[in-house]
């Protein structure tokens, strides 16, 4: 039995990369044999073909508001020796991205107006910075240095094995020393600029990653006992400190998290009630860790909130000790209900026209979701998105620096639960 592992949802669809053959009947909705070559996603109660796929299997997907779904792995590309290992599709067809010759990337990233690759590479294309790089405008540019770690008897090179993106900032995880110039053990943030450190880091390497509508940040890890590998205890970021949140109980691993911008969701191999064969799900609201829907019958390696359901993807069976399904399954979690909703957005911008360099924009969401901000230029040129999270109902507020965008005319546009609201900005310098 192979893993598949959810990623990332765009639009209607769930993009699922698999650790299966290239042909394969993915399930029982599925009416023929589709040549599936390791990728497909899910669309109007079936799975789809995606041009045949491609021909290994995936590490890493992420999404970008241009509708290109970009994945890394260890595949090649018909047509040049420099098409290996990273490529989009996007919509129709796939296209390779040139530039990674040494090495792999395991991780991906988008923020709206570039891509990141995080992995163990001495570069790609024309950066140079070591494990990880951004690519915008079909060119690769450096992160300063890149992620660096001290030689031991255990390796000298060092490795990015977790990118998310939210509020501004890049998280990136996995087993290093420093990052750019900054001293990070393990764990850092760029800001668009430059690296930061946060605090002394986690001791271990990084799992996994999530980030709640604070800003607080949630990591996984683990640490190395001799010969067996071990959990770290949950560990939470607010900032300025480390707080250590614990573990689900009889813990073996922690693989994934998500969260719904308030509660914090963990896959991974750990028993929340034996009695009922309740495996590898769990909810940590803050305080306590719960079970979620009777977690599953084996082991969670991937986990997906998106728009109410917790997507799960590892090696199972059965969800809740006796719904039979294979590899995948979505448990809607409970939401706040809503009376009398039309799911009208407020959206205005302060102050506008805007000369300070700051602007504050606020929103109003009647309806618990994920959503996002974007910047859209006068010529229709999507020009920076931000704010990406799930937000619950009331009023919201964030700041942008508007330093780095050129004096005219924008439009600020939210993006929630497929509706759109729209403002006209001014920027001024």
């Amino acid at each position: 039995m192979r893993t598949i592992e959810p990623r990332i949802t765009f639009n209607i669809s769930l993009w699922v990369p698999e650790y299966l053959d290239r042909t394969t009947s993915l399930n029982s909705n599925t009416l023929h044999v589709l040549n599936t070559g390791y990728v497909s996603y899910f669309s109007d109660d079936h799975w789809q073909d995606m041009q045949g796929g491609l021909n290994a299997p995936i590490k890493s997907m992420c999404s970008a508001i241009d509708g290109k779904l970009y994945v890394a792995g260890g595949f090649t590309m018909d047509g040049s020796t420099d098409l290996f290992g990273l490529a989009f599709w996007n919509g129709v067809s796939w296209t390779g991205i040139p530039g990674l010759k040494v090495g792999s990337i395991n991780t991906l990233a988008h923020d709206g107006m570039a891509l990141y690759a995080g992995g163990m590479f001495p570069g790609i294309g024309d950066a140079k910075s070591q494990g990880i790089a951004t690519y915008a405008n079909d060119k690769w540019q450096d992160m300063q240095s890149g992620i660096r770690r001290i030689p031991t008897q255990s390796g000298s090179q060092g490795e990015v094995t977790v990118l998310k993106y939210a509020l501004g900032k890049l998280y990136v995880g996995g087993q290093f020393d420093s990052a750019g110039l900054a001293p990070a053990r393990n764990i850092a943030y760029w800001d668009g600029q430059v690296w930061h450190s946060m605090g002394e880091g986690i001791r271990g390497k990084i799992t996994d990653i999530t980030i709640l509508n604070t800003g607080t940040v949630i990591v996984a890890s683990t640490k190395t006992n001799g010969n067996i590998i071990e959990c770290n205890p949950l560990m939470s970021w607010n900032g300025g400190a480390w707080s250590e949140i614990g573990l689900p109980p009889n813990c073996i691993s922690i693989n994934a998290l998500s969260n719904d911008g308030v509660n914090v969701f963990i896959g991974g191999n750990f028993t929340m009630d034996s009695s009922r064969h309740d495996h590898g799900l769990a909810k940590w609201d803050g305080k306590t860790f719960s079970s979620i829907g009777g977690g599953v019958v084996g082991t969670i390696a991937s986990l997906l909130y998106h728009d109410g359901i917790v997507y799960c993807g590892g090696t199972f069976l059965r969800v809740s000790d006796s719904l039979h399904c294979r590899n995948i399954a979505g448990y809607r979690v409970k939401e706040q209900s809503i009376e009398g909703s039309d799911s009208s957005l407020r959206l205005r911008t302060y102050p506008n026209p805007n000369q300070a360099g700051i602007v504050a924009i606020s929103f109003h969401i009647d309806d618990p979701g994920e959503a996002e901000l974007c910047l859209i230029s006068a010529d229709g040129r999507v020009t920076h998105c931000f704010a990406q999270a799930y937000y619950t109902i009331g009023f919201h507020e964030v700041t942008l620096n508007t330093h780095a965008f050129a004096s005219g005319q924008y439009q600020c546009v939210l993006y929630h639960k497929g509706h759109i609201r729209t403002t006209t900005m001014h920027i001024m310098h």
